[in-house]
């Protein structure tokens, strides 16, 4: 069994290094954070170990997930280079930060990225994966073990698809959330209990979700079964197509991805 450790101990290396211990030994997952108080609530939660500081148990590691937010990464970096496994290789789990640019930050070191989204903290995310060409079979199965500890793993033919997967399910459950909210507000308008509306929304949501992934259908065929020529739903989809529901989301993810691609200038 390989021993993977997570430079950073955020809510994302909690989902995953909390998923993975229900896999493998928790003993050979590791986690150094500068919080005490989070490396704690790790342990006590899921038996991992933990660490206030780095050492030679680096040096043990197969894999090394870098879980530290994009302003702090290279700093986070600097002392960890010189007790890298030679044989090992690392696992980026940040927004914004090219491949090359980390492996230059750890001194030529192996990189591979992902990006997780939010219901990973739930054990349903989905998380985009991409290894580069020169990456060892062992280290590209190790980082999808990690990674599908919290839910589903997509691979990216290339590094740009992890761009767009950060503006979709990275940035989605906002838009999601979004849409719940509004639909929320529309019951409530109308005299629902904001108890009530909320439950109505969440439960809406959630029951077409699941439909969706159990049926397999496409989601186009799901939408014309619940929609009769002429009804209630027809009339409401009339109303969000006449505002181009399909512009508004593709300019929201193209903003997304412009961000992005400020954030990439700011580290290369």
């Amino acid at each position: 069994m390989f021993e993977v450790g997570f430079l950073g101990g955020g809510n994302m290396a909690r989902a995953l290094a909390g998923g993975l211990a229900k896999k493998m030994p928790p003993e050979k997952i590791h986690v150094i954070d500068r919080h005490p108080e989070k490396l704690e609530k790790l342990a006590a939660d899921f038996g991992v170990t933990v660490h206030e500081a780095l050492g030679e148990w680096v040096t043990k590691l197969d894999l090394i997930v870098l879980a530290v937010k994009p302003q702090g990464m290279k700093a986070a970096l600097e002392p960890v280079v010189s007790l890298l496994n030679p044989k090992g290789a690392a696992l980026s789990i940040a927004a914004g930060i090219e491949a090359q640019v980390l492996r230059g930050w750890l001194g030529g070191y192996p990189v591979m990225r992902a990006m997780p989204n939010t219901p990973a903290m739930v054990g349903c995310g989905t998380t985009g994966f991409w290894a580069p060409a020169d990456i060892s079979s062992d280290a590209v199965a190790q980082a999808k073990t990690v990674l599908a500890a919290a839910g589903d793993v997509v691979e990216m033919d290339d590094e740009a698809g992890i761009d767009l997967v950060g503006a979709i399910p990275g940035s989605g459950p906002a838009y999601v959330f979004r849409f719940m909210e509004a639909l929320e507000r529309a019951g409530t308008r109308r005299g629902l209990s904001p108890e009530a509306a909320k439950a109505l929304a969440l439960g809406t949501v959630y029951g077409a979700a699941v439909l969706a992934r159990e049926s397999g259908e496409p989601f186009s065929r799901l939408r014309e079964n619940v929609t009769s020529k002429g009804g209630t739903t027809a009339k409401a989809l009339e109303v969000m197509n006449a505002r181009d529901i399909d512009e508004m989301m593709d300019e929201a993810v193209e903003a997304a991805l412009k961000r992005t691609a400020e954030m990439k200038a700011l580290f290369r």
